[in-house]
């Protein structure tokens, strides 16, 4: 006997049998059970998700001789007909192919006869949106007044296309993703009968790469078992699928919070040399910083995304360490790359490039980018290891002089200097020359004595300073113009005194250290 694909083997022969559409199987069944079956129904939702299954199992339902709970018995001979097509009174048409008006003229003459073996005739037409204006308009009086013994039953993926006046004649049906945890158990169910093992992370994975539809899921169950046979491992569904896995996706996203883009470089190198595509791995790490947002935005989201437990987990562990700010510029930057990567000569060139800029943030100028930098430092504030910076108002081309002493505690300084009562103005007129060290300075408190300006980074706000000098090294020269113009003279010097705890700031102030106007005291 030839193989019948598992899709087939497995369709769904009551409505107890479809996933994840209980809304529309109880109102049909209620609807046998009462005698108050419609004329016309449409059908309407994404590929793979039971339009086709349950317009046959209703066909077999409203005809059933036996009908149990609203079911077909599938065993009397009205079913047993209509399942073999020996029965001609339940009528399929593909409208893909069959979309004249010439076709449905033919269908209108034959409506008028009466079923020949079952009481009602039941036309089933597929893609129905795929008709033409004609053949619309030759349905509409048959679809609004037909003859007591048919049932119209229309079935689309794209309902926007149907005429308003098709629409208002039908009983509507909207059919509903199927959620990766339902098609998850389905498949186990599926592969269990057929003798297979699929391990707990693949039929997540699978379940996902099914978008919501279980007849695409049980194709790729079918692949899986072909190539794995009595045991289906991660790897396996990953090389099956030719995706780029959460692992992959997970961790290049840990470098990009750790701002380590030379590990980021290596693993897309790694998923490139698998035989992942630029654009596969931009795919997973879009799907991937989505459930991020998800989980960051609310933990009552933990339900709505739909990975392994052990994907989660670490997703969760990711989330202490990405700001919202930082996660939607990870989506918007990863939506470019994504685009760039479709048409680019070099596709991973276009991808690293993407990972650069969101490792390395200091690169990109855009609006979100500094809202990520922004962020990130004031979160970087939160952390208590001291760190005093001092820096000389000098040109940078001259060496810093080094520092008298080191400045006292923050809560041993009084200031005494002539900047304090002018600071808001004086940050005001930085901003407009540069709002990037305007927003940078707002979270310093200015104290010192005499011409010496000592700018105290507060517990939340040390961290944020020592990535902001990382990155600026012509700062100085903008505070000193800010103070002169405010105040008519300039400060003979500029210190910093800052808290910095975790190694990724210990790496920024090696940067600074390389700045031949900054002094780092221990």
């Amino acid at each position: 006997m030839a193989y019948q694909a598992l899709y087939r083997k497995w369709r769904p022969l009551t409505f107890e049998d479809v996933v994840g559409q209980s809304h529309i199987t109880t109102t049909l069944k209620n609807e046998i059970l009462s005698g108050r079956t419609s004329h016309a129904y449409l059908f309407t939702g994404i590929r793979g998700t039971g339009k086709t299954s349950i317009a046959k199992i209703l066909s077999r339902a409203v005809n059933c001789l036996d009908s149990k709970d609203g079911n077909p018995c599938n065993e009397c001979s009205s079913c047993k007909g209509i399942l073999d097509g020996s029965i001609l009174d339940v009528v399929e048409i593909d409208a893909a192919s069959n979309n004249g008006v010439d076709n449905i003229r033919e269908l209108r003459d034959d409506v008028v006869y009466t079923a020949s073996a079952v009481k009602y005739k039941v036309y089933i037409i597929d893609e129905v949106h795929m008709l033409s204006s004609g053949a619309f308009n030759a349905l509409l009086k048959t679809l609004e007044e037909p003859p007591a013994h048919v049932i119209f039953i229309l079935a689309t993926t794209e309902v926007q296309k149907l005429p308003q006046t098709i629409l208002s004649r039908c009983q509507r049906f909207d059919f509903r993703s199927i959620t990766n945890a339902d098609i998850a158990e389905r498949l186990n169910e599926i592969a269990l009968a057929d003798g297979t093992k699929v391990d707990e992370d693949a039929l997540m994975l699978l379940s996902s790469a099914a978008e919501g539809s279980m007849r695409d899921a049980i194709s790729i169950l079918d692949r899986c078992i072909a190539f794995s046979q009595e045991h289906i491992t991660y790897n396996d569904a990953v090389n099956i699928l030719g995706i780029a896995d959460n692992k992959l996706s997970l961790g290049v996203l840990e470098n990009i919070a750790n701002s380590d883009a030379s590990s980021a470089m290596k693993l897309i190198g790694e998923g490139v040399m698998g035989g992942k595509t630029p654009l596969q791995i931009t795919n997973a790490l879009m799907k991937s910083a989505r459930n991020l947002m998800l989980l960051k935005l609310s933990s009552d989201n933990k339900n709505t995304v739909e990975a392994s437990k052990e994907d989660i987990e670490k997703m969760l562990s990711l989330c202490e360490s990405f700001t919202p700010e930082k996660i939607l510029n990870c989506i918007k930057v990863l939506s470019e790359t994504a685009n760039a990567v479709k048409f680019a000569a070099s596709p991973r060139v276009s991808l690293e490039l993407g990972i650069i800029k969101l490792c390395m943030p200091v690169f990109d100028n855009s609006v979100e980018a500094m809202a990520d930098r922004m962020a990130q430092i004031e979160k970087q504030l939160q952390d208590g290891i001291k760190v005093s910076v001092a820096a000389s108002s000098a040109p940078a081309t001259a060496a810093a002089p080094a520092p008298e002493e080191k400045p006292p505690k923050k809560k041993e300084i009084e200031f005494k200097g002539k900047y304090k009562d002018k600071w808001d103005e004086i940050v005001t007129k930085i901003k407009s020359a540069n709002p990037g060290v305007a927003g940078f300075l707002k979270n310093l408190k200015p104290a010192g004595e005499g011409d010496v300006l000592l700018l105290i980074a507060n517990s939340e706000a040390g961290a944020n300073a020592v990535n902001f000098l990382s990155g600026n090294n012509h700062f100085k020269d903008t505070i000193a113009s800010g103070v002169e113009s405010v105040c008519g003279t300039s400060p003979k010097k500029i210190e910093f005194e800052l808290n910095v705890t975790d190694k990724q700031n210990e790496k920024l102030i090696d940067k600074i250290k390389d700045f031949d106007f900054i002094n780092i005291h221990d």
